[in-house]
C-alpha cells in the first residue's frame, strides 16, 4: 500500500472513530430497519453494534399491547450511505476494530442466581388535581394561542370523557390513579354547609365522583381519592363520603381515602403558625373514627399523610404513623419534587440530570421506607415530578425529564416504594411537567400530546412493573444508570441504560452471569436532552393523540465469544436489552 493511501485510510478511520462527520457516533445506532446489507451490517458490527433486523413484531415488548399507527420510518440517505461503504472497506484493512479496542462506555454486570425486590404491577401511576377549581385552567392561553386550543382535565367530563387519556392509562398496565393537589383542600362537596365555605373555590358534584370512577372502570385502575381537611370538620367530610363518593364510586375501586394535602404547609388562616404534627394527629384521628362509625364509609380505606416538606422525614412520619395506628391506615404517602420553580427559581438540564440529586434522595427516601417498615405499613409517593410550582419549561417538557424521570421510577422501586404518581396539574399559563397534555376544542374532540416523562413511564412499565430485579453493577465514568429485571427464573432479563450525558457515547458491554440467546434491543431516543416531545421516538415510533403506538422495531444483539453483548450507546438515549434465558443455538 502506498504511503499516501496508508494517510488517506488512517485519517477516514479517525473520523470515524472520533464520531466526527465521516459517520457521527450516533449514526451507527440510529440506522433504520433493512436498508444495511450483509456487508454494512458486519462493518457496524465490528464497532459493537449489530444491525437492525426487518421484523415489526405485533406484540409489545412483554405482552403489553402496541397499536398501530401512522408514523413512517426514515430511509438512509445517500451520503451515510457512502459513510458505510468507506467503513465496509476499512473492514478488510482492520482500522474498524480499533473501537473494539476502547475501554467501554460503560459495562454492566448483572446476576442472574438469585431474585431480588419485586416491583408491585401498579407502581407507576397518575396524580390529577380533584377538579380544575382554583388550578387557572379557564384562563389557560399556551404561548398566546388562540382560545380554540385551550388546556383540559385530563379525565375530560363525564359527559364527554377522555377516552384518549383512559388508553394512555391502560398503556401502563395496573396502576394508581390519585385525585388530589391543591385542588383537594380548596375545593368542597356541597359548599353551603362547609364550616368555612368563603374558603371553597370550587364545588364537587356527583358527576366529578361519576367520572372518577368511569376512568377507574376504562383503565382498570385503583383510585386515592383526596378529602378536603383544611375544613376541619370530620362530620361534613363524612356526608361527602356517604353523599358522594359512596353513590358513585364503589369501595373496590378505591386504594384509600387520603385525608388532607401536604398539612405541613398549613397555616393561617386555616391554621395557626403552630400547627404541629400532633394537632395534624389529632384532626386526623377525628375523621378516621367518623368514617369508621358508619358501615357504608369504613368500607373506604383510609391513606396519609401526604406530607412534603416539614414534616418529611422519619421522625415526624413515625409520629404520624404512631399517633394515628398503623391499624387504622392502609398505606403511607408522601410527596417529593427534586427540584423548585417556585419563587422564581430556575432548573437546568444539567442539575435535573445530576447524578448527585439521586443519590440525596436516595440516601433520605430509604429512611422513610424504614419507618413504614417497621410499623408493616407500604408507603407510596403519591405525587411527585421534576420540579415543583409546575416544572421548568424547557427542561421538565424536554427529552431530559424521559432520562429523568425512567432514573427516577427505579430509584423508587430499588428504595422500596409501593407506587409513584406523577403529577398533571393546571395553572395559569401552563404547567410544564404534566406527562400528558390535554387540550379540547369544538365538539370536545380532545387533543393528547405525550410528553418524554411519559415515554419514560411507558418504558418503565414494559419493562420492570411486575418484575424482580437482579444485582446490577455498572462500571462507568460517564453519567449512565443501570438497572435489570426479571419476570421469574427462567424468564427473559431486562437491561435497562440509561445514558444522562450530554457528550458521552461509545461501546456499551452487559455481562450476564449465564449463557443466554441473542437480545432485542429498543431505544427511547431524540437529538438532544433539549428536545421536545415532538422529536422522542419509542422504538422508531410516538404516541398518537388516542394514546397508541406502532409496535416497537428492535435490533438483535448477539452474545460474542464471550457470552458478553456489545453496542454503540449514543449520548442523552435510553436502551433496553431484552435477553431470553436460554442457550444460544
Amino acid at each position: 500500500m502506498s504511503e499516501n493511501r496508508r494517510i488517506f485510510l488512517k485519517n477516514v478511520a479517525t473520523g470515524v472513530l472520533s464520531g466526527a462527520a465521516v459517520l457521527p457516533r450516533r449514526n451507527l445506532h440510529a440506522l433504520p430497519d433493512g436498508n444495511a446489507t450483509g456487508a454494512h451490517a458486519l462493518s457496524i458490527r465490528r464497532f459493537g453494534a449489530t444491525g437492525y433486523d426487518k421484523t415489526n413484531e405485533a406484540t409489545a415488548v412483554n405482552g403489553r399491547p402496541v397499536y398501530p399507527s401512522a408514523m413512517r420510518n426514515f430511509s438512509l440517505n445517500s451520503c451515510v450511505r457512502t459513510t458505510l461503504w468507506i467503513v465496509t472497506c476499512l473492514c478488510g484493512f482492520g482500522a474498524v476494530p480499533a473501537l473494539a479496542a476502547q475501554p467501554p462506555l460503560a459495562t454492566i454486570s448483572v446476576q442472574t442466581k438469585s431474585l431480588g425486590r419485586q416491583i408491585p404491577k401498579d407502581f407507576v401511576g397518575f396524580s390529577l388535581e380533584v377538579s380544575t377549581a382554583g388550578q387557572g385552567l379557564q384562563s389557560f392561553a399556551e404561548g398566546g394561542k388562540a382560545a380554540s386550543r385551550r388546556a383540559e382535565y385530563s379525565l375530560g367530563s363525564t359527559g364527554a370523557p377522555n377516552h384518549g387519556f383512559f388508553q394512555f392509562m391502560r398503556n401502563l398496565g395496573p396502576g394508581i390513579l390519585r385525585l388530589g393537589g391543591n385542588s383537594q383542600d380548596n375545593t368542597c362537596w356541597n359548599p353551603s354547609p362547609a364550616p368555612h365555605p368563603d374558603r371553597c373555590q370550587g364545588a364537587l358534584s356527583a358527576a366529578d365522583f361519576r367520572l372518577y370512577s368511569a376512568a377507574a372502570k376504562a383503565s382498570d385502575w385503583r383510585l386515592i381519592v383526596g378529602l378536603n381537611l383544611k375544613q376541619n370538620s370530620s362530620q361534613w367530610a363524612l356526608n361527602e363520603v356517604l353523599q358522594g363518593i359512596a353513590k358513585e364510586v364503589k369501595p373496590e375501586q378505591v386504594l384509600g381515602l387520603e385525608i388532607g394535602n401536604e398539612p405541613d404547609l398549613f397555616g393561617p388562616p386555616s391554621r395557626l403558625k403552630t400547627y404541629s404534627p400532633a394537632d395534624h394527629v389529632k384532626e386526623f384521628l377525628a375523621h378516621i373514627h367518623a368514617l369508621q362509625t358508619n358501615p357504608t364509609t369504613a368500607q373506604y380505606p383510609v391513606i396519609g399523610p401526604a406530607t412534603c416538606c416539614r414534616w418529611r422525614n422519619a421522625r415526624d412520619l413515625a409520629t404520624f404513623m404512631d399517633g394515628v395506628g398503623p391499624a387504622n391506615l392502609k398505606l403511607v404517602t408522601v410527596h417529593e419534587y427534586p427540584t423548585t420553580t417556585c419563587n422564581d427559581h430556575k432548573v437546568t438540564v444539567a442539575q435535573l440530570l445530576a447524578a448527585d440529586l439521586m443519590t440525596r434522595f436516595n440516601d433520605e427516601a430509604r429512611t422513610w421506607v424504614a419507618a413504614a417498615r417497621e410499623r408493616k405499613l407500604p408507603i407510596a409517593v403519591a405525587e411527585t415530578n421534576s420540579a415543583s410550582c409546575g416544572g421548568m419549561p424547557g427542561v421538565s417538557n424536554a427529552f431530559a425529564s424521559a432520562l429523568w424521570g425512567l432514573d427516577w421510577l427505579f430509584s423508587n422501586a430499588e428504595d422500596g416504594f409501593a407506587n409513584v404518581n406523577f403529577h398533571i396539574s393546571y395553572r395559569p399559563g401552563g404547567s410544564s411537567y404534566n406527562p400528558v397534555d390535554t387540550y379540547g376544542g369544538a365538539g370536545q374532540q380532545y387533543e393528547n400530546i405525550a410528553q418524554p416523562l411519559y415515554y419514560a413511564m411507558y418504558l418503565f412499565a414494559h419493562s420492570a412493573s411486575g418484575e424482580h430485579f437482579l444485582p446490577a453493577e455498572t462500571q462507568t465514568t460517564a453519567n449512565v444508570r443501570a438497572y435489570a429485571t426479571t419476570g421469574c427464573a427462567t424468564c427473559a432479563v431486562n437491561v435497562v441504560i440509561i445514558n444522562k450525558d450530554a457528550t458521552a457515547s461509545g461501546r456499551v458491554r452487559v455481562h450476564l452471569g449465564t449463557r443466554a440467546g441473542s437480545g432485542k434491543l429498543l431505544l427511547l431516543k431524540a437529538p438532544d436532552l433539549n428536545s421536545p416531545s415532538s422529536a422522542v421516538t419509542y422504538g422508531g415510533g410516538q404516541f398518537d393523540s388516542n394514546g397508541r403506538i406502532a409496535a416497537p422495531h428492535t435490533t438483535q444483539v448477539k452474545a460474542n465469544a464471550h457470552g458478553d453483548y456489545e453496542f454503540v450507546l449514543p449520548h442523552a438515549v435510553a436502551a433496553l436489552l431484552i435477553i431470553p434465558r436460554h442457550a444460544a443455538r
